[in-house]
Parts: structure tokens; sequence; C-alpha cells
């Protein structure tokens, strides 16, 4: 912030209504110039010349906040005092226009800016769908509950865990950094079984492309009657998990065409699909089951302001129900360096919180690496002694 030398239209009033009271036709009236007044500045400033607010403000404290001195025209600070009240109401002013007018380029017309009031949200009006050929993947999407007669194991369906993923999804806007991991881990664990099954798929394509480049052309196996499934999810990881299920779909489909037409034995297709099942139930498994603890009634208020010291009571209960549960929460996911892909956080926090957060999220940083120091020296030891045997 610096301080400039300026005229202002203020200054020299006073001289000005005396000259006014006798004029003379013979003598003209003799307006002085305008007094040189110096004021502070900022890079920011919303005024051409750099007025600052501010500035003026923190110069003039002692001045406004004696009652006598802010009517006394004979003080030094009097008309630097008239200044800052002219330049509070032009920013009002400024502000208001640039209210009024949504922010719009000067060339735009008001009733243009606005119409910008009246502009609905977007809306979701078709139907978004999903077509299934085989059985493997409508199980996979449509899960199963425990039977009455308790024989079959429950399974947990693309469906459960789209529901799942939004509850987290959800919690995320509470500033819940457990929320944020289940997602991030769900995200990590659906890009490898994407990886995965386009490894398979890739794998089938080349088998039948290695076939037609033979003068052999065969036909992709499909359902005689595919199902088609409305979607309709409430939050974008739904969508992720029906081109999961999609692609697990086309993968079954794909396997089940290569034992058909004699490329793959029975053994070998049952094997591929039962392992490829397991991985993704197994990821299944994992996110629904952040969405079963943490969004049990006593847990459902976590944030990331029950970490730090001498809290809350009731915080400090759930971050150690959430720590025995789960694990210590990573200090990059608690922090914020990692963040989901969709999240409902907004949170606005003052720099003196977001100071403490960052304390604590340095010490967990701290106990993770003498975590992985001791869990280095262990297996260091471990190595010497088997050296040694």
């Amino acid at each position: 912030m610096a301080t400039t030398v300026a005229t202002t239209p203020n200054a020299g009033k006073k001289a000005s209504k005396a000259n006014a009271a006798s004029p003379s036709l013979s003598n003209p009236v003799l307006i002085p110039a305008a007094k040189s007044m110096m004021f502070e500045t900022e890079p920011n400033s919303p005024f051409q010349d750099g007025y600052s607010i501010a500035g003026e403000r923190a110069v003039l404290a002692e001045f406004l906040a004696d009652p006598q001195r802010k009517f006394d025209e004979n003080d030094p600070l009097y008309d630097r005092h008239i200044e800052l009240i002219d330049r509070e109401d032009q920013l009002d002013r400024m502000k208001a226009k640039y209210q009024s007018s949504k922010g719009a380029d000067p060339v735009v017309e008001h009733k243009e800016a606005v119409a910008m009031n009246f502009l609905g949200s977007l809306v979701d009006d078709g139907v978004d769908q999903m077509s299934l050929h085989t059985k493997e993947a409508f199980r996979m999407f449509m899960g199963r509950s425990r039977d009455p007669e308790k024989q079959l194991q429950p399974i947990i369906g693309g469906k459960r865990v789209a529901a799942a993923l939004r509850a987290l999804w959800v919690l995320t806007g509470n500033d819940n950094p457990y929320a944020d991991w289940g997602l991030l881990r769900h995200e990590q664990t659906i890009k490898e079984l994407g990886k995965l099954l386009s490894k398979h798929i890739a794998d089938a394509q080349a088998a039948l492309d290695q076939q037609k480049t033979r003068g052999l052309t065969f036909s992709v196996l499909q359902s005689s009657s595919p199902q088609v499934l409305n979607l309709g999810f409430k939050s974008p990881y739904g969508y992720a998990v029906a081109q999961l299920v999609s692609d697990f779909d086309y993968f079954v489909r794909l396997q089940k065409t290569l034992e058909r037409k004699n490329l793959r034995s029975d053994q070998q297709v049952r094997q591929i699909i039962t392992e490829t099942t397991r991985v993704i139930r197994r990821v299944f498994n994992e996110t629904a089951r952040f969405d079963r603890w943490l969004m049990r009634d006593e847990m459902k208020g976590l944030c990331r302001a029950d970490f730090v010291p001498d809290g809350d009571p009731e915080g400090a209960k759930r971050v150690q129900f959430a720590t025995e549960v789960f694990g210590s929460c990573p200090a990059e996911v608690y922090a914020g360096k990692l963040q989901p892909r969709h999240s409902r956080r907004r949170i606005q926090i003052s720099p003196a919180e977001r100071k403490l957060l960052q304390v604590v999220s340095d010490e967990m940083l701290r106990r993770e690496r003498e975590a992985d120091a001791g869990a280095l020296d262990e297996a260091a030891e471990q190595e010497i002694a088997a050296k040694l045997v």
C-alpha cells in the first residue's frame, strides 16, 4: 500500500462559499485551486487513481474514533474524512450497479442482463437407460438379498453401491474427510476394474480378429430379449457404476462367444468370469462398508473440525470410532490435497481455522511417516534375521 498526493474537489469548499457570499460584477469571484491531499492507494482499488478505502480508514482510525474531531473543519484530517465518505458512497453505487446488471459487460442492455434472474436450472428430462444381455451382468447390477431359508449369501449389487456412493457424496457436503476417502478409494479401484475389463475385452476381440484374418467372421452373442433398465441416478457416481456393469456385460458376452465358437474351453470361460466377478464384488463390498458405518446416526455429523485437539467431546468420539473402523484418515485427504472427482464440499473457513486444520494435517502426516519408518525398520530386521538363520 502506498501514499499518493492528489487534488480533491472537497478541498477549498469553505473558501468558495465565502467568496460567493459577496459577488461583484467589477471584481470577479476568485475560486481558489483545489488543495493537494494525500491518500493511501492499493493495487486492486476500484478507483482509477488507486484510492484505498481500507488504507484511509486505517490512517483515520483515531480521527473517526473521536466524535468531536469528525465535525471540526479545521482539523487537518477533516478533508480526508470527507473524501472517504464520498469514496464509500461511490463504491456503494458501483456495487449496486454491478449487482443490478449481473456483472454484465457495459455494452449489454439492462433488460438483457436481468433476464438471467429468470433462467431455469438444468433438468434431466430424458430417460437414461442401460441394456443388459447376460444374467451375470443383471445380477451384478441387481444384487441379491438374503433368502428366507438363509441358504444363499447376500450379494451387494451395483444399484446398492450407487446408493452408497450417493450417501458418501452427500456427506462430503458436511466436510467429512472419511467420505472423501471412501469416494477416492472407490474411484481408484473402479478405475483398476475398468483397466482389467478393457484388457479382457481386448484379448477376446483379438482372438476374434485373428479368426477373421483366416476367413472366419464370428458375431458376438447377444440376448434374444435384452432388458432395458431405467437409471435415473441422483449422483454422478451412479453412472460410473452403470458404465462398469455395461462393460462387464459386454465382457461376458465376448467370453461366451469364444466358448461357443470353440476358441476357449468351458473351464477357461467359467474361471475368468468367476475371478472377474469376485474382484468387482470385493470393490462393491468395501464401498458399501463406508456407507454402512458413516451413515449411522451418531456418525453423520463427522467433519474435519472434529479432529482438532481439545475440540467437541462428541466430535472426538466420532473420530475415534471412524479410526477404529477404517484406520487413520490419510493426511493428504484430510488436508484436501487429494479430493474425489465429485464433491459437495463448499466449506468457507477463516484463515485462523484453515491454519488450525493445517496443523492437524501436519501432525497426521508426521504420524504416517513414523509408521512407515517403523514398518521399514521391522522389514529390515526380519531380512537380517532371515540371513542369520
